[in-house]
């Protein structure tokens, strides 16, 4: 893994709000689990730019806090962040694909001043992400697709060891355990003479 951590000097930059709030990690984290969307795991939410693009304000300080912190930035398709300090700005596939891997990710402590810029894209097993529905505002047309696959998988018993699907063989190892395969995006049975 590629990783290099740096400190910066974080400017005291006062955000003007509608309510006058100044933001800080905390108050982009509330304002987007009041859209009742993302992905919530342990302590972190994920959110995908297509719906932090809906909250200007937060939309213009995730952006302003991602270049303070990354002095060669790259586009970014998702937001990970807890309710205190800690932000990530993730480039994954394109949402297109059913499980886009995860192609950079640029993690950063506001507190701390510091980041660590991560690639994944020559990693042989880099790590995908699952239920990406739930990062995406809700009409997004890509939702619907996703939820049935989403759904039909939960139903097969696909999402039973999370601790082992996070990477792409993991993930295709619990798919041929169950005798399936994504062929062209399309869930498939296992032919019978390749199980």
């Amino acid at each position: 893994m590629s990783a290099a951590w740096r400190t910066l000097s974080i400017s005291s930059e006062s955000w003007a709000t509608e309510r006058d709030e100044t933001p800080t990690i905390g108050w982009a984290y509330r304002q987007l689990r009041l859209t009742g969307r993302g992905k919530h795991v342990g302590r972190f939410s994920y959110y995908h730019t297509r719906l932090t693009s809906r909250l200007s304000s937060v939309q213009a300080f995730l952006e302003a806090t991602r270049n303070r912190l990354d002095r060669a930035p790259f586009d970014f398709n998702v937001v990970k962040l807890d309710r205190h300090s800690r932000i990530s700005f993730l480039l994954y596939e394109d949402f297109t694909v059913p499980f886009p891997v995860l192609l950079k990710a640029l993690s950063c402590d506001v507190a701390r001043g510091t980041s660590r810029l991560s690639d994944y894209s020559l990693r042989a097993n880099p790590p995908i992400l699952h239920r990406k529905e739930l990062l995406l505002p809700g009409d997004d047309p890509l939702v619907l697709e996703a939820v049935r696959l989403t759904q039909r998988l939960e139903k097969l018993g696909a999402f039973t060891n999370a601790q082992k699907i996070g990477t792409r063989d993991g993930w295709n190892a619990a798919l041929n355990a169950l005798g399936l395969i994504l062929n062209d995006d399309k869930l498939a049975a296992i032919p019978c003479q390749t199980r």
